[in-house]
């Protein structure tokens, strides 16, 4: 799940054969319309959502562990919609061999610039796969132990647990793509070629299996795991929901209405935002796992394809998340309230005047 199509950018579909399963022409098109349309369209309407959420978010406080993790889960969603859209590395890949052809210091400019990006969607795509599991188990606890959800989890620990997130990422991301990979330059008739190529530690080293180990736990602990153990969270509380809304039911006379939601607005935006996370993720994960099949292995256009359609529902998710919000928000929903009713106080004094 990690590694989705804007972090590949290394040649190595170069040595399979090559068998066109779907036309040429089709899949270019296909891959086109998804890369340079559709994500960075959905990208920027997410980013500028984000920021929003954040904002709302900041001015609420930070005294509920929900307002941390919602804070926390829209800056990463900020994060992974910036790096989806790394553009040195879609200059890297158009050419044929992947290279950058550019002067000396616009070739190393370029492949900073990829670093920063990569940088950005390792950590941001980690933290919004880990964080909806601390999302669940603060909404097991607030329904278990509502007594004591307070003592156990508080926003400083919350706020912990996100930075030792962060940090595992950066530590992930110094070894895959700074310690096994390097930049070099050669120059071809002239022209100064600048080619991202993995390093000895990474290909002949005895240790390899080592980074093997590494991805591998990295690609669970971003994929099948937190998609499982969220899945059977929301089951579990989607259950209790029912249950305690029947007995509630069964207690009060049916005359006499409720002044008090029985699921409070917390728990339906989170549960909500577990729910979009698993069907995004859930499907991406099916992607990843179908683009590791021996035909799909054989055809670079396809892996391209399987690629963007990853990031395709990674960006779905990090927008249907402030998409959420905002229908759940009071706060835009007054502010909006307001700004009608300015707007009918000012039609009705140009009326008069």
């Amino acid at each position: 799940m990690l590694s989705i199509s804007s972090t590949e950018m290394l040649p190595f579909y170069d040595e399979l054969p090559f068998q066109e399963l779907i036309p040429r022409h089709i899949s270019h098109t296909v891959y086109q319309v998804l890369r340079y349309a559709l994500i960075p369209s959905i990208s920027v309407v997410g980013i500028v959502g984000n920021v929003i959420s954040i904002r709302i978010l900041t001015r609420q406080g930070f005294r509920k562990c929900s307002n941390v993790l919602l804070v926390c889960l829209a800056f990463s969603d900020v994060l992974v919609l910036t790096g989806t859209n790394n553009f040195p590395v879609y200059i890297y890949n158009l050419n044929e061999p992947q290279v950058f052809m550019f002067s000396e210091r616009i070739n190393y400019l370029c492949y900073i610039l990829a670093m920063i990006f990569l940088y950005i969607t390792v950590t941001g795509l980690v933290a919004s796969m880990l964080i909806p599991i601390l999302i669940t188990g603060e909404r097991l606890l607030a329904i278990f132990c509502p007594l004591r959800v307070y003592f156990i989890l508080t926003p400083c620990r919350i706020i912990i647990l996100v930075i030792i997130i962060y940090i595992l990422a950066t530590l992930y991301f110094i070894y895959t793509f700074v310690i096994c990979m390097q930049f070099r330059q050669t120059s071809i008739d002239g022209v100064s070629v600048g080619e991202i190529a993995t390093t000895d530690l990474y290909v002949c080293d005895p240790r390899s299996q080592f980074t093997e180990v590494i991805d591998s736990i990295f690609n669970y602990s971003t994929g099948i795991i937190p998609i499982s153990l969220v899945m059977i969270g929301c089951v579990v509380i989607g259950t209790q929901v029912v249950f305690i809304t029947n007995r509630r039911k069964m207690l009060i006379a049916s005359k006499v209405k409720l002044t008090r939601p029985i699921v409070s607005k917390t728990t339906k935006t989170l549960f909500s935002i577990c729910v979009l996370f698993i069907v995004c993720s859930g499907f991406a994960f099916v992607f990843e796992f179908a683009s590791k099949f021996q035909p799909v292995l054989q055809e670079f256009t396809m892996q391209t394809i399987f690629g963007c359609v990853q990031d395709f529902l990674v960006c779905i998710n990090c927008v249907g998340n402030f998409i959420i919000y905002v229908g759940s928000n009071n706060n835009l929903r007054i502010i909006k309230g307001k700004t009608k009713l300015c707007n009918i106080r000012n039609i009705c004094s140009s009326q008069e005047n």
